[in-house]
């Protein structure tokens, strides 16, 4: 089987050369695409996440066990967008 696809290989070569060309400026797009893809996801995530405004609520804690007295389920989540009970921390 060895031989036969050597044989081959040798045999149209120049016809395949075009061929790898295209074959590794399609992989390099394609890898190119995937990055620019992955750093507007990151971009839109980070903008949701910075939504959140838990850490200037006057009942977030900064403890790890208990974020949010309030309503610890949804404390630092997307849920917590738009919570009801926010208070904005007094500053003195």
């Amino acid at each position: 089987m060895l031989p036969l696809i050597r044989q081959f290989l040798e045999q149209y070569n120049p016809y395949l050369k075009p061929f790898y060309s295209l074959a590794a400026w399609g992989l390099f797009l394609l890898l190119l695409w995937q990055v620019i893809s992955l750093i507007a996801y990151v971009h839109k995530r980070a903008q949701k996440m910075h939504q959140i405004p838990c850490t200037s609520c006057q009942y977030f804690t900064y403890n790890f066990h208990l974020k949010c007295p309030v309503n610890p389920k949804i404390a630092n989540t997307e849920s917590a967008i738009n919570c009801p009970d926010f208070h904005p921390r007094k500053t003195y």
